[in-house]
């Protein structure tokens, strides 16, 4: 059997390198050579779950973060954890990384060149909006500065965005975007209105406005697999909506594609256990649907914090980076009704 795999990014790499090391006869083919660079914020989030799940990227070198400051309309709380919450990398650097893992276990590398695979992973990424049944959009880039930072920002409903902005610190740079649910009118100008909230705060000052910008889906496709091709990533539409998240559940589904293959079980059996092992985040928030609504529960969340309720806080923190999975609704009610 051989094995094309189309995109090596997280997800083609993961990929790639597990079929290799089972001696699988494994292609790698992407439109562009490495190292490139990706819109993308970089964060790992729980880092501790992704060397546990992924033992060979130990190895990789990142900046862990311990530090988040959360925002909503006038209220700010922030949260220091025992444990890292993330840890931030340019994408250039990781993914050269996989890629030479990849090549390292006995896959090889191709540019631009027609797949021979009897089987197909496709990790192409998201390309088209339609594709999808919920999109959104964002604008990153990575800035250089000087002096260190080691906080975290997520700034929820910034400018009056259905989504949030961001800065994540990592070594040498930082990462600032902005993302948002589409239609989301005047992005632009909110990632631009950002920036200046950055530098007039004293957070930072990167003295541009450049950014690249990719969408981002939000809701996955019907069915990951074909007759004789696996969907991952970014393409099958594996990112968590309510944060954006999208290398650990990319890096995941091409694990359990190779195992697929691997282990010659049916394709199906693909989807079944991309449902189960991380279906759960790839579900719209409840509120999704009406996101001015969704952004006030978020500010009453974040002024719930303010209020030194410490437990909550953790919470709400551990919930976005996905350390722990608590159901938040009872206490919230009740600290509004509090």
């Amino acid at each position: 059997m051989k094995v094309s795999v189309l995109g090596a990014g997280p997800a083609g790499s993961t990929a790639a390198y597990y079929l290799a090391q089972e001696g699988i006869d494994v292609e790698l083919i992407d439109k562009t050579n490495f190292p490139r660079e990706k819109p993308c914020a970089g964060g790992l989030f729980n880092p501790l779950l992704f060397e546990e799940t992924f033992p060979h990227i130990k190895e990789f070198d990142g900046m862990d973060v311990f530090k988040v400051k959360f925002y909503c309309g006038s209220h700010t709380t922030e949260y220091t954890s025992p444990k890292p919450l993330m840890r931030t990398t340019l994408r250039r650097d990781f993914d050269s990384f996989l890629l030479n893992k990849a090549l390292g276990a006995g896959a090889k590398f191709h540019i631009g060149q027609t797949p021979e695979g009897d089987i197909v992973i496709n990790a192409t990424g998201a390309r088209f909006i339609k594709d999808y049944p919920e999109t959104g959009i964002c604008l990153v880039n990575d800035f250089k500065i000087t002096g260190d930072m080691n906080t975290a920002h997520v700034h929820y409903a910034f400018g009056g965005i259905k989504g949030y902005c961001w800065l994540y610190p990592k070594r040498g740079y930082v990462s600032i975007g902005s993302g948002a649910y589409l239609p989301q009118r005047n992005i632009k100008v909110i990632y631009k209105r950002y920036l200046d909230f950055l530098r007039d705060h004293r957070i930072v000052s990167v003295g541009n406005y450049t950014y690249r910008s990719k969408i981002i889906p939000f809701a996955p496709i019907k069915r990951y697999h074909t007759d004789n091709s696996l969907i991952v990533g970014d393409a099958a539409g594996f990112v968590r909506p309510g944060s954006g998240e999208g290398i650990f559940f990319a890096m995941l589904s091409g694990k359990i594609a190779a195992q697929t293959l691997i282990e010659k079980r049916a394709l199906s059996w693909y989807d079944k256990q991309c449902s189960v092992l991380f279906g759960k985040f790839l579900r719209p928030a409840t509120l999704n649907w009406n996101r001015r609504l969704l952004n006030r529960v978020l500010e009453k969340a974040i002024e719930i914090c303010c209020e030194n309720d410490a437990t909550f806080r953790r919470m709400l923190v551990e919930n976005y980076f996905r350390i722990a999975n608590h159901n938040l609704r009872w206490k919230f009610i009740r600290n509004i009704l509090r």
